[in-house]
């Protein structure tokens, strides 16, 4: 019998994907990696652009891997129009490169990683349990934010950089900050490797791949190059590029994928770790020694390790190229040209794997351009993997595992939809048949938590449900001040399943209700709610899988009165708990 496993929005992701896996038997027949926007318009708008212009249009492609687009775009068209920068130059475009390494990875791996391997379905929910770890991926990530602020112009988009050079200089005083700040971090930043690299990773999935990165050259570890450096001992020149990505449409799917030699590779920290971790150098080459092993030449998990190496590496190399840069004490103007006519490719790491782009130059504009993202060459591999992971565990008898397992894989290469599409798209939550959901919620003898303000209108909706429910004898009805700091009563809670009622602005007509998981809730950034960290901090991974929030769209926040709407829904779902 034919089954589908079905993610529809993949969590804790950049950008809107979803995967779908479909099983035959006892054989999983196809796994598709969907990205569910818009295709990318960047290279076409940049036809008939300036090189000038297309600096600062090319980035808008992602506002997340915004100055990794931005050193491509710039490498591609001084190589295209035969520009050489001074050494400063290099220097300072080097580290808001690993700015934004820092402010990407410490992101990835803290809030959208970690909470995967500690049980929680995001890292709110998390920060309860593990404080010290949020507050430090936090503070990395403004960091990151500061370099990039200082070199860049701001935190995203800056206009700083420019064809030839900088149109700002950081000061002395800015520097001197950034290296300060940087050596301060080592502590944090030795608990970020060691945790990260002593997690326990599944074995599945686990098969030998094929990686590919920019060959920083002079035997250096390095996030960019004039080759590409392929596991198979290949070395391609950046502007012969498609003899590695060979780029195709599949039906399903608004990005390109790429297949190197018809076979699927990978692209990222992993990658990077896997052909460059030998040249590593002081602590973080101390970590890779001891924790490398051929696990990460298989797995697509331990690109979760292999970036937090990443982020030792970044935070030594900062004082290097700080020192480097004061042997400079000139400031270089902008570096100017005459050629009008070229073709330049420029190849970077971006946090998630290799980045390129090409253009053609005609006359001063631009007449063709080619980007090619990280994630557009790593969908196929992250298909692959996820259908070798659901496979092995259909044949294990761990059906139930497939689903998680596979969004665990889809995370880990951290992909970044919005590269290859739109930014940002805004959902509702679909209606359901939430009274039917109750009833058969309902037979499971739940513990009903009301939530809100009294006095203050639709918001004491939940505790409205709670006073009814007590005056109809309902046994396990509670308002949230009654068991906030009760620890008897968390104790009990774990042998039943919760349900929340509160006011939730989902985007539908007031009084509308809806019934969903609590994980739902926490995942979902587009809903506005909140929960208490008081409230939360009382629920195990355990109790939130099988908790759920009964949601009524309010008429207003702001009136002193309950709505009519709000009212009728509160009737409903007294009826529907009573009966």
């Amino acid at each position: 019998m034919k089954k589908t496993i079905s993610i529809d929005h993949l969590a804790r992701i950049e950008g809107n994907g979803s995967l779908i896996a479909t099983i035959d038997g006892q054989v999983v027949t196809e796994v598709k990696f969907l990205i569910n926007e818009g295709p990318r318009l960047i290279e076409r708008l940049a036809v008939g652009k300036t090189p000038e212009e297309d600096v600062s249009l090319a980035p808008r492609i992602c506002a997340i891997c915004t100055l990794s687009h931005k050193n491509a775009v710039i490498r591609a068209m001084e190589n295209a129009l035969e520009i050489k920068v001074p050494p400063k130059i290099t220097l300072l475009r080097e580290l808001m490169h690993l700015g934004e390494f820092i402010e990407s990875h410490s992101l990835h791996l803290y809030y959208l990683a970690l909470p995967d391997y500690v049980g929680f379905p995001n890292a709110i929910a998390m920060a309860s349990r593990f404080p010290f770890e949020v507050k430090i991926a936090l503070e990395m990530k403004q960091f990151g934010n500061h370099i990039m602020k200082v070199l860049s112009g701001r935190f995203i988009h800056g206009e700083n950089p420019v064809i030839g050079g900088f149109g700002r200089y950081p000061t002395k005083e800015e520097l001197m900050f950034i290296k300060a700040r940087a050596i301060q971090f080592m502590p944090f930043v030795h608990k970020t490797t060691e945790l990260f690299c002593s997690l326990p990773y599944p074995d599945i999935p686990e098969e030998e791949t094929i990686f590919a990165c920019c060959e920083p050259g002079n035997g250096q570890y390095g996030l960019w190059g004039d080759e590409i450096l392929v596991s198979t001992g290949e070395k391609i020149y950046r502007d012969d590029y498609p003899k590695l990505t060979n780029e195709f449409l599949v039906p399903h799917s608004t990005a390109k994928r790429s297949r190197y030699q018809g076979r699927t590779y990978t692209v990222g920290a992993q990658a990077r770790i896997n052909l460059l971790g030998e040249r590593l150098k002081g602590e973080a080459e101390k970590m890779f020694r001891r924790f490398y092993n051929d696990r990460w030449k298989r797995n697509p998990l331990f690109q979760n390790p292999a970036q937090a190496i990443e982020i030792m590496y970044c935070f030594e190399r900062i004082p290097e190229v700080i020192d480097e840069i004061f042997k400079y004490p000139q400031d270089p103007g902008i570096v100017s040209y005459t050629i009008k006519n070229g073709k330049g490719t420029g190849l970077v790491e971006a946090p998630r794997g290799l980045l390129i782009h090409h253009y053609e130059i005609k006359d001063g504009r631009i007449t063709y351009a080619d980007i090619i993202t990280p994630t557009a060459q790593n969908a196929d591999e992250i298909e692959r993997y996820c259908l070798l992971a659901a496979q092995k565990l259909l044949e294990q008898g761990k059906e139930e595992l497939i689903k998680d397992r596979l969004e665990l894989i889809v995370r880990a290469f951290d992909p970044c939809v919005s590269c290859s599409a739109h930014l940002v798209e805004v959902r509702k939550i679909e209606e359901n048949d939430w009274p039917k959901k109750l009833e058969q919620i309902r037979a499971t003898n739940p513990i009903i938590i009301g939530l809100g303000s009294l006095g203050h209108g639709d918001d004491e909706a939940g505790l409205l449900v709670v006073t009814h429910l007590k005056r109809n004898g309902y046994v396990e009805a509670y308002w949230e001040e009654e068991v906030i700091d009760d620890e008897t009563f968390w104790t009990k809670a774990e042998d039943h399943p919760i349900i929340f009622v509160d006011v939730l602005n989902f985007g539908a007509e007031a009084g509308k209700v809806t019934l969903i998981p609590l994980n739902h809730l926490l995942w979902n950034t587009s809903l506005t709610h909140r929960l208490m960290p008081t409230l939360l901090a009382w629920l195990t991974p355990e109790m939130i899988k099988k908790s759920y929030f009964l949601g009524i769209q309010p008429a207003s926040l702001k009136a002193n009165h309950l709505s009519s709407p709000v009212f009728e829904a509160i009737k409903k779902i007294v009826n529907g708990l009573k009966k």
